[in-house]
């Protein structure tokens, strides 16, 4: 129980950062989702459930504070916390999270994210496709390239492979 209120507390902080830094380090509109990061590491470390749940709370409380749709983060934190599970092994937890696995597997759930996020929102916007293409790899590289911070930081030995 200790756990999910830690990581309850440590997904409000990465809320708080994403609502108060990130817009400080944008690229050209484009910036990076520290949210997609926890939820990832959530699946990784406890599995699909706990990282459906933890993509369902971070993109309800996103809706709430930074984009203002109702549902549409979401919806796509969920089925990215959802795919995320796919990777989760109790055997190879450490090797998940702790090298750079961790950077491919936020890529490719990041992109799945992106995805589904923009396809839903381009019916109520009216962004072309050029655009919209340019906001999904620019986010999941954006995030990719963030995801290294956590690698640096858990890995408890200096190895990345």
């Amino acid at each position: 129980m200790m756990l999910y209120i830690r990581y309850f507390i440590t997904g409000l902080l990465l809320l708080a950062l994403q609502i108060v830094i990130v817009p400080l380090i944008a690229i050209e509109k484009i910036v990076p989702d520290l949210m997609i990061i926890f939820v990832v590491y959530v699946a990784l470390k406890k599995g699909q459930i706990s990282g459906t749940l933890a993509g369902f709370i971070s993109g309800l409380l996103m809706d709430l504070t930074i984009n203002f749709v109702l549902g549409l983060s979401a919806l796509s934190k969920t089925v990215a916390g959802f795919v995320a599970g796919y990777f989760y092994s109790e055997a190879k937890t450490s090797a998940n999270t702790e090298t750079l696995r961790f950077l491919g597997i936020v890529i490719f759930v990041s992109m799945v994210d992106n995805t589904v996020y923009f396809l839903i929102d381009i019916l109520a916007n009216s962004l072309d496709g050029a655009e919209i293409a340019k906001m999904i790899i620019g986010k999941t590289i954006y995030t990719g390239i963030l995801s290294l911070i956590p690698v640096f930081i858990t890995s408890k030995e200096t190895r990345l492979l």
